[in-house]
């Protein structure tokens, strides 16, 4: 299994585990996790732990920059970044509170990019990942840069063989769905942003998906949160629900569930089998702090309650 992931935004993560937290109040922290994170590198994550040939690369600035470097290296975690010549790569703090299980997200903008920058920044990432024969493109772009960056990575990449996987939001996918990458995945919100219309139920998300297929979009992916996610391609469409849990934190479960679907579509699953995979770690994913860190030993548990329907 050989699996290059793009992340144009990364961030180094502090997850805060704080008891009893409450707004207006001083916390003592129960325990502090930080992680290089970002959807493509929580995607490499998870990969890596399931034994995938890894090269993860994307765009860093600054102190931060180095941090998420060094952070991946002591994961073990192969990377090869391009570095910016200004500003700061992102700090998100995400605040976990145990006892009622909520989870509360502040995430910084990221440096400022001029756009005149962009093609050079393209053609370096396209180096460090040639070979690679599936690429994730996954997250926000940086403030700067033409919102046809995954539009032009997925023109470039594909026209060499490789198979594009995208995980983004507008403006990015409405744009970059014109490029037809083989796999779409995204969220329920993000497919109502593009399309101007709710997405809330497994039906409503195999009709978004359809229109998606219909531009030449390969395959797609909606997740509906807790519900599980909706699989789409010219054959058909399934719906896949998801084992119920008491979730600690959902951050990072749609970034594992990503890692799970391109690895099993690598070795031959059908897709359903493959979103059935990714469905289940995902929802291990919510079961442990830090985005990518699934509660390995719970998987094939639910593997065994998370079930496919035709629809």
């Amino acid at each position: 299994m050989r699996l290059a992931t793009v992340t144009l935004n990364g961030t180094l993560d502090r997850v805060l585990l704080v008891p009893g937290l409450t707004l207006g109040q001083i916390h003592s922290v129960e325990r502090v996790i930080t992680l290089a994170s970002g959807k493509g590198l929580n995607v490499a994550r998870t990969a890596h732990t399931l034994g995938a040939a890894l090269m993860t690369t994307g765009l860093v600035a600054g102190q931060c920059g180095q941090w998420i470097c060094a952070a991946l290296a002591q994961e073990g975690i192969p990377g090869e970044f391009v570095t910016l010549p200004c500003g700061e790569s992102r700090i998100s703090t995400i605040l976990v509170e145990p006892g009622c299980r909520q989870t509360t997200v502040v995430n910084d903008l990221g440096p400022v990019v001029a756009a005149e920058l962009w093609p050079e920044l393209c053609t370096k990432l396209i180096r460090v990942i040639r070979g690679y024969p599936w690429v994730a493109l996954c997250g926000s772009g940086l403030p700067g840069l033409p919102d046809t960056v995954y539009t032009d990575l997925c023109v470039a990449l594909q026209s060499r063989g490789q198979r594009v996987c995208l995980d983004t939001r507008a403006p990015w996918l409405t744009e970059a769905l014109a490029a037809r990458p083989y796999l779409v995945k995204c969220n329920q919100h993000e497919v109502a942003q593009v399309l101007g219309r709710g997405v809330d139920t497994p039906q409503e998300a195999r009709d978004a998906a359809r229109e998606w297929v219909a531009m030449g979009v390969e395959r797609v992916v909606i997740t509906l949160g807790s519900q599980g996610a909706v699989a789409v391609q010219e054959a058909g469409a399934w719906y896949v629900q998801a084992a119920r849990v008491r979730a600690l934190s959902p951050i990072g479960s749609g970034d594992a569930m990503m890692a799970g679907v391109i690895l099993a579509l690598q070795k031959g699953q059908t897709l359903p089998e493959a979103v059935r995979y990714g469905v289940a770690l995902g929802t291990a994913n919510t079961l442990a702090p830090g985005s990518g860190r699934c509660d390995w030993d719970a998987v094939d548990e639910l593997m065994d309650r998370t079930l496919i329907h035709l629809l």
